[in-house]
């Protein structure tokens, strides 16, 4: 399963949701707005328009009152009404009625209005249909000396209102839509600052360690977190109340197996030195040597135990070539006994690294240990130290570790095959590793120039190695 910091674009995230929820009554604002400014621009210019064509019924009223008066005939051909009635962009019709209905001039398309349905004074305005096409008319009753009862109507075409409407409703709605589009990047910026405090408390949980149990604190944590912080921190103490039982019950059972097992020791070591029986030698051997194997078992046990210690054992600061050089003193005699010739390279200089000398102790016991294991005898194994980066490392001339291996020997109780002749009980590098990773070193395996296996501790955390 691919690890949580490669998430597919495609996941879902806190912060896009945000944004979508946030976008969606931005766009309904958006909607609403446009329906609004919609209404009242056409309003407006159905309005501003209206006033036109009031003006030009007016216009009318006067030149058909003065042409009718002076002629007794009105003459719509002439330059007063076409100056009128045209227009760059609508089309206009007109038609005017006397008292008795009958049209005087003008399109007799525009029926005549019932009695009542306009003032006396103002013209009213009503939306027609002619030849398909949609006019708005006004109409204007009225009575004069020489045209009693007259109607004027004048209708035109809704280009210049529907122009007029797209022009305004485009200058509410662009200067909006683009104040929309370039908020998005504000939007999204003031969502990730607002979920800062997340991004953080990931990484507090993404830095700690895996032995690290103690509660989160929650003084700096925002209120819509607290309530997660405290159930992960239930978590953490429920599940360390359970880690610990389990170390408390592998250290007393360890406690409790060393003592039986030392009586057995120096029970079998009384019955070795009875020379009465000698047939029984051999089986009193295997019997030693099974003992030892369970003794050291023991210890590798209580090893691990102490090493899963909370991270907040004391740490001091020591000399690594020093400790190094004293652990592979204590082996001397051991590889003397197997003609194995086991030398230290270090330096003069101290190299200080902070952390737990009996856990680095042991770490490096276990690798010696290791190493003088698998080596034949005759062979030879070397432990040295480096400064930059602090280093301890054990090489030997033995079998070396199999490619396919590698990835396996630092399982707990994992045993290579070419092992199964070698004793051991499969704990001693996973005590290794237990150590390096509570002082944020590193172990790695490897060939060695001698031939056989290359183990190094290396500190890589600049706060363990610092002096």
């Amino acid at each position: 399963m691919a690890p949580l910091t490669e998430m597919r674009r495609t996941d879902p995230t806190l912060t896009r949701a945000l944004l979508g929820w946030l976008l969606i009554p931005l766009v309904v604002l958006l909607a609403v707005s446009a329906y609004t400014t919609y209404r009242n621009a056409s309003h407006l210019a159905e309005t501003e328009r209206d006033l036109v064509l009031e003006e030009i019924t007016d216009d009318l009223e006067e030149l058909v009152s003065t042409s009718y008066k002076a002629d007794r005939k009105i003459d719509p051909d002439s330059l007063s009404f076409s100056v009128l009635i045209r227009d760059a962009r609508d089309q206009r019709y007109f038609a005017i009625y006397d008292a008795s209905g009958t049209l005087l001039a003008g399109d007799r398309r525009l029926v005549r209005v019932p009695v009542g349905s306009s003032g006396d004074e103002r013209a009213a305005f009503d939306t027609i249909s002619l030849n398909g096409k949609m006019l708005r008319r006004a109409v204007l009753k009225g009575e004069r000396d020489e045209l009693p009862g007259f109607e004027i109507q004048v209708a035109e075409t809704t280009v210049r209102r529907d122009r007029l409407t797209l022009h305004l409703l485009r200058g509410v709605l662009v200067p909006q839509a683009y104040a929309l589009l370039f908020s998005l990047p504000l939007v999204w910026f003031g969502i990730s600052r607002g979920l800062r405090p997340l991004e953080e408390l990931r990484r507090r949980i993404t830095h700690r360690s895996a032995q690290d149990l103690d509660a989160i604190p929650i003084d700096n944590i925002p209120r819509e977190l607290r309530p997660v912080v405290t159930a992960l921190n239930d978590l953490l103490m429920r599940f360390r109340a359970v880690q610990e039982e389990q170390r408390r019950f592998t250290a007393d059972a360890a406690h409790q197996i060393k003592t039986p097992l030392a009586v057995l020791m120096a029970e079998i070591e009384l019955a070795r030195s009875d020379t009465a029986c000698p047939c029984a030698q051999p089986t009193y051997d295997r019997l030693q040597k099974a003992a030892a194997r369970l003794t050291h078992l023991v210890r590798q046990l209580l090893a691990l135990a102490h090493s899963e210690v909370h991270e907040s054992a004391t740490h001091t600061l020591f000399d690594l070539a020093e400790l190094a050089r004293e652990v592979t003193t204590e082996f001397v005699a051991a590889a003397a006994r197997r003609r194995i010739d086991l030398g230290f390279e270090g330096t003069e200089q101290a190299i200080p690294v902070r952390g737990n000398t009996v856990l680095i102790q042991e770490a490096m016991k276990n690798l010696l240990e290791n190493a003088l294991k698998f080596t034949p005898e005759g062979g030879t194994v070397t432990a040295s130290v480096q400064a930059f980066p602090p280093t301890f490392s054990v090489a030997d001339s033995g079998p070396g570790i199999p490619e396919a291996e590698l990835p396996l020997i630092f399982k707990r109780f994992h045993r290579a095959p070419e092992s199964s002749t070698a004793e051991g009980s499969g704990l001693g590098l996973a005590i290794v590793q237990e150590v390096a990773r509570k002082h944020g070193a590193v172990i790695t395996a490897g060939k060695s120039a001698l031939g056989g296996a290359l183990f190094e501790f290396r500190f890589e955390d600049e706060a363990v190695s610092q002096s």
